[in-house]
Order: C-alpha cells, then sequence, then structure tokens
C-alpha cells in the first residue's frame, strides 16, 4: 500500500502540473500575460504574442486591452478580416471605445481603403474631434475620393551619378514638381535643373516636362510625356524627350505593358520598351527591357525588379537588377548611349513618414563597359521628399 501511494504522488503533481499549463491565462490571473504578448509582438514574433492573447481571452473575454493590441497584430501582418473581427466583438459591447476606433482608422489606412478611411475617421472624430492624426488622414481620404485618385503632391529629388573613367562625371540634378489628379488620371509638372561639377563652362543645363498617367478604364492604363531643353552651347540634357507606354492588366495579378521612349540631342535616339508584371500578395515582380535602335543593329537591356510592400504601395523596399547594351532610365546624358556593357543593381525604400510626407531613398552601382574591354565604377544615388496637398 505505501510503495502504491509513493507512486501516487509523482502522478498527482504531475497531473497538476499538466492541468496548470492548460488552464487558459487571463490578465489577472497572470499579469505578466498582456506584457508578454506586447514585447513578443515588439520582436515580430506574432505567433506567439496571439497565441497567448487568446490565452487570455479564452477567461477574460471582457479584456480589451488585449483584444485591442490582437487586432493591432493582425493589422501588423495584414490580416485585415480576423483584425476587423476582433473589433466587431469589441465594439459590439462598447461602441464608443475611441480606441477601438483608432485602430479602424489605421487598419483602413494601411488597405489603402479610402472609401471605408473616410467613413471611420469620421466617426472617430466624433468621439474625439482634436486628434490631429485621424484628422490628416480623413483630410487624405476625402482628397483621394474626390478626384478618385491618388491626392495631390509636390516633390523635390536630389539625383547624383559618378564615374571617373574615361573622364570623371559629378552630374548633380535637383528635380522639383507635383502631381495633379484631373479626371483621366494625373498630370505631372516638373523642371529638372542638372550641374555638372568640374565641367568647363558652361556647366548647367535646364529640361520642362509634362507627363500624363491616363486610365483609358479598369484594365488600361497609359504614359505620354514630353520635355524640352532650351537650346545652348552645350546640351547635357536632350532638347527633346518624349515618352509613350501603354499598360494592360490580365487575370491572376498578371500585367504587360509595351512603349516607346524618343531623345534628341544633336541627332535623334529611339528606344522600344517592353515590360511583364506579376503581384503576389505584398510582393511585385517586374522584367523589362529596353531595346535600342543603333547604326550597327539593336541592342538590349533587361532589368529584373522585386519590390515588397511593408504597409501599403507607399511604403516599400525595392530590388533591381541589370544587365545589357542599352542605357536604362533615367537618360540624362548623350554619353551613356555610347557604354559597350553594364551590369548594375539598384536598392529603393519608400517610406510614408506621416500622413503628408513620404520619403524615397534610391542608390544604385553599375559596372560599365565604356569602351571595348575597358570598365569602370559608376553609383548614383536620390533623395526624394514628397508632400500631399489637401483640401
Amino acid at each position: 500500500m505505501r510503495s502504491a501511494t509513493l507512486l501516487l504522488i509523482p502522478l498527482v503533481f504531475f497531473l497538476n502540473h499538466l492541468s496548470a499549463q492548460d488552464t487558459p491565462v487571463s490578465n489577472g490571473q497572470a499579469p505578466w500575460g498582456y506584457e508578454r504578448m506586447k514585447m513578443l509582438a515588439e520582436e515580430q514574433k506574432y505567433d506567439s504574442a496571439l497565441y497567448i492573447g487568446r490565452r487570455i481571452l479564452e477567461s477574460d473575454p471582457e479584456n480589451f486591452d488585449v483584444a485591442l493590441y490582437m487586432a493591432r497584430i493582425y493589422g501588423w501582418e495584414a490580416q485585415y478580416d480576423s483584425a476587423y473581427a476582433i473589433l466587431d466583438e469589441v465594439l459590439s459591447k462598447e461602441p464608443d471605445l475611441f480606441e477601438a476606433h483608432e485602430i479602424l482608422v489605421d487598419l483602413a489606412y494601411w488597405e489603402n481603403d479610402w472609401v471605408k478611411l473616410e467613413e471611420v475617421a469620421a466617426r472617430a472624430l466624433e468621439l474625439q474631434p482634436d486628434s490631429p492624426g485621424i484628422r490628416e488622414k480623413y483630410l487624405l481620404a476625402r482628397s483621394y475620393l474626390a478626384g478618385s485618385h491618388d491626392p495631390a503632391e509636390v516633390f523635390l529629388h536630389y539625383y547624383y551619378d559618378h564615374f571617373n573613367q574615361p573622364y570623371t562625371r559629378n552630374w548633380h540634378m535637383i528635380t522639383v514638381g507635383g502631381t495633379i489628379p484631373f479626371k483621366m488620371g494625373v498630370l505631372s509638372p516638373y523642371v529638372n535643373g542638372g550641374y555638372h561639377g568640374g565641367a568647363n563652362n558652361p556647366s548647367t543645363d535646364l529640361q520642362v516636362n509634362l507627363d500624363a498617367y491616363l486610365n483609358f478604364g479598369k484594365k488600361n492604363s497609359g504614359l505620354v510625356g514630353y520635355g524640352f531643353s532650351p537650346d545652348g552651347l552645350i546640351n547635357y540634357l536632350p532638347r527633346h524627350r518624349a515618352a509613350l507606354e501603354i499598360w494592360q492588366v490580365l487575370p491572376r495579378g498578371f500585367g504587360l505593358s509595351a512603349g516607346l521612349r524618343y531623345f534628341y540631342w544633336d541627332q535623334s535616339f529611339t528606344f522600344l520598351t517592353l515590360s511583364g508584371e506579376k503581384y503576389a500578395g505584398n510582393y511585385y515582380f517586374s522584367l523589362r527591357s529596353y531595346l535600342f535602335f543603333k547604326d550597327y543593329g539593336i541592342s538590349g537591356s533587361y532589368y529584373l525588379t522585386a519590390r515588397r510592400y511593408l504597409e501599403d504601395k507607399f511604403n516599400y523596399l525595392s530590388l533591381t537588377l541589370g544587365y545589357g547594351t542599352a542605357p536604362d532610365e533615367p537618360l540624362l546624358v548623350a554619353s551613356d548611349l555610347e557604354r559597350q556593357n553594364a551590369t548594375s543593381a539598384r536598392l529603393e525604400f519608400s517610406k510614408q513618414i506621416k500622413p503628408r510626407l513620404r520619403l524615397n531613398l534610391m542608390g544604385g552601382y553599375a559596372y560599365e563597359e565604356f569602351d571595348v574591354s575597358a570598365y569602370r565604377h559608376r553609383f548614383d544615388m536620390r533623395i526624394g521628399f514628397y508632400i500631399r496637398l489637401m483640401k
């Protein structure tokens, strides 16, 4: 009997331990639960954080702090249906809980759902009118819906291009312009002002441009653009520049485009460009080619782009790899037409810093054959700021 009792003691302890593990954790029973969930989420261990959150809600369904934080985690993972389901449950019990409406605003903003954003932001402002961040997003949604496209913006870019063979190029360029929505699309007027550091006078050039991005329906869009550089002693920028391209949306996230680019310095140069595109969840892939007609025939370049959208179409990280003989865009200086071959890479980052301010950074490197069996290292970079204009 005594031996049987001794055998039962460890079994009882084991069952008690197992029972304690299966007992749902609540914020009241284990105060560390909510903080542990937040810590895991900050470490981007979202699955573990959500597991703890669900265990807490099993024993304490009224724990709105946990429920709201879980909704945010689902939003960060772009699982919007799950986030909305939690918020609907919370608001069915507390319809005027401002924090829940605030998260609804963020979800709609991250989704680029302008109709929902206007609706939920208006409701949140009824509860707390003095909420600058929500008011900005509300005005953003209204501005977008007024034109059925992105709001008007002004932008400022600084671009730098450098190599030191067979001469040293330090090309600086400032671009100032904007985007103006209209019924059929968006107009983009802008001015390029370039400066060749260290060059003999004159070392500057100016170019005035107007591009139009047109919507022909749900499955077709286009680009029409023209630029003019006043005639000077030296034309770094092309005297005339023209762009034409048509996009066709295909099923399953695919798309195709075809177009041409035209440049004129002291003679004309024409490129054909073709691309295939694919959207896959938060990813975008593009394979683009440029075909350049030279005296001896056709040369080509090919560029593969992979982009990861972080929250929405304005927040992303993009990598472009290229190879070929034809120069890619931006094509600014006539001597770029003379290169023999190049292997290149460009990394681009876009971040919506505030609802009205976006930052764009780009850095690139190319290993170019500028003459037969003669090579150089080439670097370029761009810093851009976009400011949204709201009504």
